[in-house]
This record gives C-alpha cells, structure tokens and sequence, in this order.
C-alpha cells in the first residue's frame, strides 16, 4: 500500500444556518485503503463525505487530490468527480432510463467510450454482480440491494481511482445488506481505494484499514480498527463495541 495519499482533506469546516456541523477535519486515504468514517448519529460523518466531493461546498480548508488541491472550477470538478466516484445511500439512478443507460451514461457524456464500448463494459459489470438479465430493466424493477450494485457498478464504470460511500447499505432492507457488502469486499480485494460513511460497526471493523471516529463535527481519532477496538479513549472503545 501506498505512503502517500491519493485523496487528503486538511482543516475542512462547515456551518448551516450558522451552525457548525464540521470543524477543522483532516484525515488522508492511501491508494488500495480502505477507511471508514464512523461516530454517532450528527457526528458531521456525510457532511464530510459531501464536502470532499464538493457536493456541498467547504466553508474552509482544502481537498486534495494526487497531493494538489482539487480544481474547483466547473470543468476542473467534472474531471475529479470522474477519477473520485460517489455512491449514495438512495441509489440516485435514474428512474425513467435503463439500468443499462444508467451505467453507460456518464462515460457517453464525458467521451470517454463509444457507444458500443461503454454497453460492452457494462455488460461485464453487470454480469461480475450477476445481474447482465437486468441490463433492460428500469430501476423500479430491482429490488433495494439489486438498485445499490447497479449504483455501485454505475460509479464504477467510470474507472474511478477513488470511490466515496455515503451509507450505502442503510436504506436496504437487512436481507439485502449482505449483498451489497460483500461487492464492497471483492471491491476491497481487488485493491480500490475507498472511504465509507457507515454506521454498521461490525463490517466497518471487518472491512476497513483505518477507521476515523468522529463526534461533534470534529475527528477525535484514527487507527486501525484492532487498536481503536483498545483505545485509551473510553468512548471510542464503547462506541466500537456495538458490533452489529
């Protein structure tokens, strides 16, 4: 695994209505890590995930990519949301277009494949989650799990260098969990580089390199799941022993 960090945010805040939900968070992730972001409920967990793909914009601090700050322009985040991908908790697929238009969309529009070779890569993808008999289907044909790997697949299709999970199994019903999980696994196996908002401890602690603990919109501590699990920190170790 790589030293340096391919994604970095430094000092990030945030307020709404003059409220601070997010304050001088820093954390990095290394190529082929897998961190997660975990703390209770109003911890600042997404906020950081949105800022960090300018979804919401930073009322402070810095979001670096490759070790140089993000381009902020327009076509300067087109090009960072293509290398940095986003998965969402509600899945976000277009309802009234395929599951094949859906995952070949992004690709079309950016010119980065032909017609022909983003349905081709599409195919592939689908059938790696066994689902290639969807390709004609409208999202409101699959199921809530099926939906959330079509979202993953879409995300992937871009050949992202980076991918972004922001609660990605808690709108699934639980016997759709497990499936969604263990593409998050072989994704993690074949070296993708991820970072997770979740409040599933259990798989957090399995899946995850280095877990960052957040509470009140600020980082308290990051480490490995092994020693946060014995951290002297009381309420990071009593928060890690809810394993779910």
């Amino acid at each position: 695994m790589s030293v340096e960090p391919i994604l970095e945010v430094r000092g990030l805040c945030k307020a709404f209505a003059g409220v601070t939900v997010m304050n001088d968070v820093s954390l990095q992730v290394r190529k082929g890590e897998v961190v997660f972001l975990v703390g209770p409920s109003g911890a600042g967990k997404s906020t950081v995930m949105r800022c960090t793909n300018f979804l919401e914009t930073p009322d402070a601090g810095e979001v670096l990519f490759h070790g140089a700050p993000v381009d902020r322009s327009e076509n300067g985040l087109n090009d960072y949301r293509a290398r940095v991908g986003m998965v969402f908790q509600h899945f976000n697929l277009f309802p009234h277009l395929t599951i094949l238009d859906n995952i070949t969309l992004a690709p079309l529009k950016r010119g980065l494949l032909t017609r022909e070779q983003a349905e081709q890569k599409a195919h592939a993808l689908l059938k790696r989650i066994g689902l290639e008999e969807k390709a004609t289907a409208y999202p409101a044909q699959l199921s809530g799990g099926q939906k959330q790997r079509v979202a993953i697949v879409r995300a992937l299709a871009m050949n992202p260098e980076v991918l972004l999970f922001d609660e990605p199994t808690s709108a699934l019903d639980p016997e759709m969990v497990g499936e969604v999980q263990e593409l998050m696994r072989a994704l993690a196996q074949d070296g993708m580089t991820m970072m997770v908002v979740s409040h599933d401890i259990g798989f957090a602690c399995d899946l995850a390199d280095r877990i960052v603990f957040l509470e009140k919109g600020q980082v308290v501590e990051v480490d490995t799941p092994e020693e946060l699990q014995n951290s002297a920190n009381e309420r990071v170790r009593d928060f890690l022993a809810r394993r779910q």
